[in-house]
C-alpha cells in the first residue's frame, strides 16, 4: 500500500489507519516467505514487519483505539514471541561461526557440541513458525484490516481551532521518543545492565518506526532513521552478546552433565577404551573460551556505547529529530515559501515603478548550530520596526518555512548570538497590481555589507517562469534560484 504525498496533512486517524495497513501488507508478504526453506532471512523480515506494526499501534494508540482491540494487540504480541526462540538462535550461530577459525582443535569440541544444540532449536522454532505462525497472522489482518479501512472523524462546528494535523502530531511524539531514548540511555550504568541496555534499545526502535512512514515526505527523516539505525546496531550487538553468553553459562552447566552422563554408561558397560577416551575429553573448555570471548566483546561494544552516544551522539540524535520536527510542523501548516531568484548587475531604477515602491531596511544574523539555523530579523520602514524569528529549511524553488513574531527584548537579548553570521540590506518591495488577481510582487535586495544586489519572487507554481518586467529585465544576469552561494545563510556565513 502506497501512502499518500499529503499524509502530513491528513487528520491523526487517518494518517495512523493508513501508515498500519501498509505495515499489516509488509507483514503478510514476508510471512508468504515462511515457507520456503531456502529463504534464510523470511524470519527476521517476518518478526521485524510485526515488530513495526507493534509500535506504530502503541504510538498512535488513542487514534486507532476504535478499531485496534486490547486482543488485537495481544495477538501480535503473541507472534513475535513465537518466533522469538528462532532469531536468537539464528543470531547466536551466526557469530559462532565466525569464531570457529580462531578456535584450537581443543576448543572446537565444545563449540561444535553447542551449535548442533541451536541447530536443532532453530529447526524446532522453524518447523513451529511454518506450521502456524502464517496462518495466525492471515487470519489476525484479516479481522483487523476491514476495521482500519473505514475512518469515522469527529468535526465541531462551533469550536475555532484548527484540528491538528498529524505531523504536528507526529512531531510532538517524537520529540517525546527521542526524550525517552536519552533518558534510558542515561540510566545505563555498566555493561552488565543487559535490561537498561534492552530497554534503550526498544525505545529507540520505536523512535525509528515512528517515523519511518513519512521519509518520502521529510528529508530530515533519514538522519533519524540513520542515527537510530548506528545506536541500535550497538545495543543489538550488545544485546545479542548477553545473550549468547548466558546461553553459554546455561550450555556449560549442560554439557558437564551429559558428559557425566556418558561416562557413567561407558563405566557401567564395561568397555574401558571408550571410557580412556571419552575422559580425556570435554566440551567444556571450548565453551569456557567462547564465553572468554563473549565477554570481551561485550566488553568492547560497552566502549563503543560510551564513546560515541554518551560523548556527543545523543545531543546529535536530539538535534536531527528536532530539525525532523520542524519540518513535519512546517509540512503540516503547509507553509512552504516558492520562491525563484535572480542575481542582478547593479542597482536598479525603480522611477518607473516609484508609486508602487517601499522600503525598509534590514538586519538578519543567525544563531549558532550545525544543520538547524535559526533566523533573527529586525526590519524598519514607513510601517515602524518589527522583529521577526524564522527557520527554514531545504533549497531551490520549493522550500519550508516557520516563521514568527518576537519583540524587541527578544531580538536584543538573541542578536548578540550572531556575530559573525549576519547580513545587512536594504529591501524594495514592488507591489504592481493586475487587472485580474492579486498584485505582482517583486523584492529587490540591495546589499549594504557588500557589493550584491539580488532580486526574488514568490510564486504559486514551482514550475512557474515568471517574465521580467521591462524595469528590472535590463539588470538581471541570472536565475541563481538553485545556487547554494546566494542563500541569505552563506551570506551571512
Amino acid at each position: 500500500m502506497t501512502l499518500p504525498p499529503d499524509l502530513l496533512q491528513r487528520s491523526p486517524e487517518e494518517a495512523s489507519r493508513r501508515v498500519v495497513l501498509a505495515l499489516l501488507e509488509a507483514a503478510g508478504q514476508a510471512g508468504e516467505r515462511l515457507d520456503d526453506p531456502e529463504d534464510a532471512e523470511a524470519l527476521h523480515d517476518f518478526r521485524v514487519a510485526v515488530r513495526r506494526t507493534r509500535s506504530v499501534l502503541r504510538a498512535w494508540k488513542p487514534e486507532l483505539r476504535k478499531s485496534v482491540r486490547r486482543r488485537d494487540r495481544q495477538a501480535l504480541r503473541a507472534l513475535q514471541q513465537a518466533t522469538g526462540a528462532g532469531r536468537d538462535a539464528q543470531v547466536a550461530l551466526a557469530w559462532f561461526a565466525g569464531e570457529r577459525d580462531g578456535l584450537r582443535p581443543a576448543h572446537r569440541l565444545g563449540h561444535d557440541w553447542l551449535v548442533a544444540r541451536l541447530e536443532a532449536r532453530l529447526a524446532e522454532a522453524m518447523s513451529h513458525a511454518r506450521a502456524g505462525v502464517r496462518e495466525a497472522y492471515q487470519q489476525l489482518a484479516a479481522d483487523l484490516v476491514p476495521k482500519l479501512e473505514v475512518v469515522t472523524i469527529e468535526k465541531h462546528l462551533l469550536r475555532h481551532k484548527r484540528p491538528k494535523a498529524f505531523g504536528e502530531v507526529l512531531a510532538e511524539r517524537a520529540r517525546a521518543q527521542v526524550a525517552e531514548v536519552v533518558a534510558l540511555l542515561a540510566r545505563i550504568r555498566s555493561v552488565e545492565d543487559s535490561q537498561g541496555c534492552h530497554t534503550a534499545r526498544v525505545a529507540c526502535k520505536r523512535l525509528r518506526y515512528l517515523v519511518e512512514p513519512v521519509r518520502e515526505q521529510a528529508d530530515a527523516t533519514r538522519n533519524v532513521i540513520q542515527r537510530c539505525k548506528r545506536l541500535q546496531d550497538v545495543l543489538g550487538d550488545l544485546n545479542d552478546a548477553h545473550v549468547q553468553r548466558d546461553e553459554l553459562g546455561g550450555a556449560i552447566e549442560v554439557a558437564a552433565a551429559e558428559r557425566a552422563r556418558g561416562l557413567h554408561d561407558l563405566a557401567r558397560s564395561g568397555d574401558d577404551a571408550s571410557l580412556r577416551r571419552e575422559a580425556r575429553r570435554s566440551e567444556r573448555a571450548g565453551l569456557v573460551e567462547l564465553t572468554r570471548r563473549a565477554q570481551a566483546r561485550m566488553d568492547a561494544l560497552f566502549a563503543q556505547l560510551e564513546h560515541d552516544w554518551f560523548e556527543g551522539g545523543v545531543a546529535a540524535l536530539i538535534e536531527d529529530v528536532e530539525e525532523l520536527a520542524v519540518q513535519l510542523e512546517a509540512a503540516a501548516h503547509r507553509d512552504v515559501e516558492i520562491e525563484r531568484k535572480y542575481l542582478l548587475s547593479g542597482p536598479v531604477d525603480f522611477s518607473p515603478v516609484a508609486a508602487y515602491v517601499e522600503t525598509v531596511e534590514i538586519r538578519q544574523g543567525y544563531l549558532p548550530g550545525e544543520r538547524l539555523r535559526e533566523r533573527l530579523r529586525r526590519s524598519e520602514g514607513p510601517a515602524g520596526t518589527s522583529y521577526e524569528r524564522t527557520i527554514k529549511l531545504g533549497a531551490g524553488v520549493e522550500r519550508m518555512e516557520l516563521e514568527e513574531a518576537t519583540t524587541a527584548h527578544v531580538f536584543d537579548t538573541m542578536w548578540r548570538l550572531t556575530e559573525g553570521c549576519r547580513i545587512h540590506k536594504r529591501r524594495h518591495r514592488v507591489r504592481l497590481p493586475q487587472e485580474q488577481g492579486p498584485p505582482v510582487v517583486w523584492e529587490i535586495d540591495e546589499f549594504l555589507d557588500r557589493p550584491l544586489w539580488l532580486a526574488e519572487i514568490e510564486l504559486d507554481d514551482p514550475e512557474a517562469q515568471p517574465a521580467l518586467p521591462d524595469w528590472l529585465a535590463p539588470r538581471v544576469e541570472r536565475d541563481d534560484t538553485d545556487d547554494p552561494r546566494y542563500t541569505n545563510l552563506k551570506l551571512a556565513r
